[in-house]
């Protein structure tokens, strides 16, 4: 008996940690890449560079204009109720608060990115249907990821995505893929996804009879510059391709670079677990982390060194094999993008608001040499100028969050419960 409750016992702790709670949302994100790189194969093998081109386009400004708009909120929420007792508070009408916020700032972000492109009006309100309905998804996810429901939450946020990825893989085997079915099928699949999540999200009452602080909102604004310098980074190579190189480029890099997302797959599942739970973790065993993601980096790297180029040979039927190239300057982005983990998430979730501070200073440094280098070195090499680019933007972003833990170490033993009353009484 005794045998069996150890067992027992050994196997809960198993399921609970943290290595294991990453896996099973890395199955969550792995399902919806597989459509994802589908979605992306399909649109190369059956239209245009130009079309791809200019989907690439709304595909990639859709986590800098979601994240704009959404203001920090969904990390906010996820950074305050991680640190607090289940069912304490009303989440759901805070839920209700930040979607009368970020959906009308939704439709206003979209509707700027589409002018600043000069895109058709067609193409707008896909852009709109794309953001509103991602910003949905972030708002409600936050607070079951908040109350460590990490795989529902997932499956949340990529819900709409995934929806839109089986809708054109049906599309292509009945032969109807074209863009204008393409551009249809992305707008309606997120925008009934974003309205099935948002009457799941609001209906009823939160468990809890406190009301949430109103300087969590406030608190947004600090996490709005991190998430934003983020998505910028993650997206801004794309964006700055699509300026100054014809559209047929800009299809190249984003086929390539579709391959090349096995890297920040595992990014956002380590750091999805990991920012709320070094709230519930007595001991941040931060060298075993670093180690941990070494070790899997390394992995990666050589599966693509040395499968990458027959990958997308195989792909994309040949057709963006000139674009093979990029693979190297990626692994180097995505190695360091996966040690970023660690640091962001000791700040982004247990770190007093100070340190937040810091290290906005720091991320937007980044993206302020991201930017310009992008800008001089697409001039000079091109498509690799970009992918150099990122890759040296993105040492800088690390570099800095190591700094800035190093100089918050002594947070890191005190009680979580000693940070949340500082900064309630500061808020309030």
């Amino acid at each position: 008996m005794r045998g069996t409750r150890k067992l027992q016992t050994l196997l809960a702790r198993h399921a609970s940690s943290t290595p294991t709670r990453v896996g099973r949302v890395l199955a969550v994100v792995l399902l919806g890449a597989a459509l994802q790189l589908i979605t992306q194969t399909l649109l190369a093998r059956s239209l245009p560079k130009t079309q791809v081109g200019l989907i690439s386009l709304l595909l990639g400004a859709l986590p800098i204009l979601s994240t704009l708009s959404m203001a920090g909120q969904g990390a906010s929420a996820v950074r305050f109720l991680s640190k607090t007792e289940p069912g304490t508070y009303d989440t759901v009408a805070h839920v209700r608060r930040i979607l009368a916020l970020v959906l009308p700032l939704g439709v206003v972000a979209s509707l700027a990115g589409a002018g600043f492109y000069e895109l058709s009006w067609g193409l707008a309100l896909v852009l709109v249907a794309l953001v509103i309905s991602q910003n949905t998804a972030v708002t409600v996810s936050s607070v079951m990821r908040a109350e460590h429901r990490y795989e529902l939450a997932m499956t949340t946020v990529r819900l709409p995505a995934m929806a839109a990825g089986v809708v054109l893989l049906v599309l292509r085997l009945s032969d109807a893929l074209t863009y204008t079915t393409a551009l249809v099928t992305l707008g309606v699949s997120f925008a009934l996804s974003g309205l099935a999540i948002t009457v799941r999200g609001t209906r009823g009452s939160g468990t809890g009879g406190k009301p949430v602080p109103r300087f969590v909102l406030r608190e947004g604004m600090f996490l709005l510059g991190l998430n934003l310098s983020f998505a910028i980074m993650v997206s801004v190579d794309k964006l700055v391709i699509g300026k100054m190189l014809p559209y047929s480029q800009l299809a190249v890099y984003a086929s390539i670079f579709a391959v090349m997302r096995g890297f920040d797959f595992l990014f956002y599942s380590i750091t999805y677990v990991l920012m709320p739970r070094v709230n519930v973790l007595k001991k941040l065993e931060l060298r075993r982390y670093n180690l941990l993601i070494a070790a899997l980096a390394g992995l990666l790297t050589v599966g693509y060194l040395v499968l990458g180029d027959d990958v997308v040979s195989f792909l994309y039927r040949g057709n963006y094999d000139e674009g093979a190239y990029l693979i190297l300057p990626f692994a180097l982005s995505g190695i360091v993008k996966l040690f970023y983990s660690v640091p962001s998430s000791v700040i982004g979730g247990r770190l007093p608001r100070l340190a937040l501070k810091q290290f906005l200073w720091f991320n937007l440094a980044a993206v302020v040499v991201n930017i310009v280098l992008d800008i001089i070195m697409i001039r000079a090499m091109g498509l690799m100028g970009a992918a150099i680019a990122t890759a040296v933007a993105w040492g800088l972003r690390l570099a800095g969050g190591y700094v800035i833990v190093a100089r918050n170490r002594s947070h890191l033993s005190a009680p979580v419960e000693e940070t949340l009353r500082e900064e309630t009484s500061r808020g309030e």
